[in-house]
């Protein structure tokens, strides 16, 4: 890996290609998500948090492509290799345009959090936390039975080291920040703990916010949806759902001139947070676009790395498969129950046919293929509904005929 001393120069260590660019599809993802909630809830330390994940992801793309360089022996590996430096440059893109996102919160513009709730609900909160030495040498498990709460540990950091979605049982340190998600009141029993009150609540009942939070809304679930889907089509080999994200794309470029007048309509917003809501707005575009040069290789008939399999497979949010039985036959997806136990389904192959974001009303068929995302933390549930080995098959099958097929 790369080494940065005090300098700011990086010494370089060898690391494999794949685990770099899990790293990357990791820190990206997650960069995201801590961006629009440090946008929608005026966090500061948030985004501070977010620019932090932005240095380390642009060591990671210096690393990966002196390791592609190295690795590259003939015409057929370069051409293979053409997908690792896109998802590469996509995640470094991502995670740019994430910190931009994030630093409109410091510069430019900041909701007040009381609002945001209101219009956005008090269901999924994130905050980032100081640990003080009073709770140095505690397990997060410790902090929950401590605090009578159950929360998302999304990372710690220490320094310049990062831990992504740590277990219950890791040990903190006096001066790790920890990046939390739960409910509002959950988030604000848990912060007493580091001695800050959250909960104090902002006077406010103007709305002239409503325009930004809402583009912010409609943003943050198009840009996940794209990155999402991908990844599934460099998965699968899939041109129908590369051409779906193209078409995704060109939406967000739509929204963004849509959101742009509502903003600017705006009056009641000073020039500062016009120009910052019009700036959050553009960055989000720019996801999509990072998203969009995910899949350009495949829909120029160039073939995925096979790591990038794996590498789907095996990040915090992994995209795999599960196949429909019997059992299942005439189910609505809401009957399966799969989205009430953190499944995600982001496509559904039947036979040659792709139904790409299906709906809850949408039944299956004994055969259909169930394109899912979770957590990491889930895997045990897919193993349970279809064995690894299975997917792997399955997924091997899939490829092979959407390849066939280009």
């Amino acid at each position: 890996m790369f080494n940065e001393d005090s300098s700011n120069e990086l010494e370089y260590k060898p690391r494999p290609v794949k685990d770099i660019l899990k790293e990357m599809k990791n820190l990206s993802e997650l960069m995201i998500d801590l961006a629009y909630y440090s946008a929608l809830y005026g966090d500061v330390t948030l985004a501070e948090e977010v620019f932090k994940l932005e240095k380390r992801i642009d060591v990671f793309q210096m690393l990966l492509s002196m390791q592609v360089a190295l690795a590259t022996r003939s015409k057929s590996a370069a051409e293979k290799m053409v997908s690792i430096y896109a998802i590469a440059a996509a995640t470094n893109r991502i995670s740019d345009a994430a910190a931009d996102i994030a630093r409109m919160t410091v510069k430019k513009i900041k909701i007040p959090r009381d609002f945001a709730l209101s219009v956005y609900g008090e269901e999924d909160f994130v905050t980032a936390l100081k640990v003080p030495k009073e709770l140095a040498d505690y397990t997060l498990k410790a902090l929950f039975e401590k605090s009578g709460v159950v929360i998302d540990v999304l990372t710690v950091r220490r320094g310049a080291k990062i831990f992504l979605e740590p277990s219950i049982s890791f040990r903190l340190k006096a001066g790790d920040t920890i990046v939390v998600r739960g409910t509002f009141s959950s988030v604000v029993k848990f912060s007493k703990l580091f001695g800050i009150d959250i909960a104090e609540r902002e006077k406010i009942s103007i709305e002239k916010y409503t325009p930004i939070i809402n583009s912010l809304i409609s943003f943050k679930r198009i840009s996940r949806v794209c990155v999402d889907l991908a990844y599934v089509a460099v998965l699968t080999r899939s041109e129908d759902i590369a051409k779906k994200v193209q078409e995704l794309e060109e939406y967000t470029d739509m929204l963004l001139d849509r959101v742009s007048e509502e903003i600017l309509k705006e009056h009641e917003l000073s020039l500062k947070e016009r120009l910052g809501g019009l700036w959050i707005a553009i960055a989000s575009e720019d996801i999509a676009d990072a998203a969009a040069e995910m899949v350009e290789p495949l829909l120029k008939g160039l073939e995925p790395h096979p790591l990038i399999t794996d590498i789907i497979g095996e990040a915090d949010e992994r995209i795999s498969v599960i196949e429909a039985d019997e059992e299942d036959h005439g189910k609505t997806l809401k009957e399966l129950g799969y989205s009430e136990r953190g499944l995600s389904i982001l496509a559904v192959k039947r036979e040659s046919e792709w139904y790409v974001l299906p709906e809850e009303n949408f039944e299956v068929r004994n055969g259909d293929i169930l394109i899912v995302k979770y957590s990491a933390e889930l895997e045990p549930l897919v193993e349970q509904l279809e064995h690894e080995e299975d997917r792997e098959e399955i997924i091997e099958e899939i490829q092979e005929e959407e390849w066939e097929e280009e």
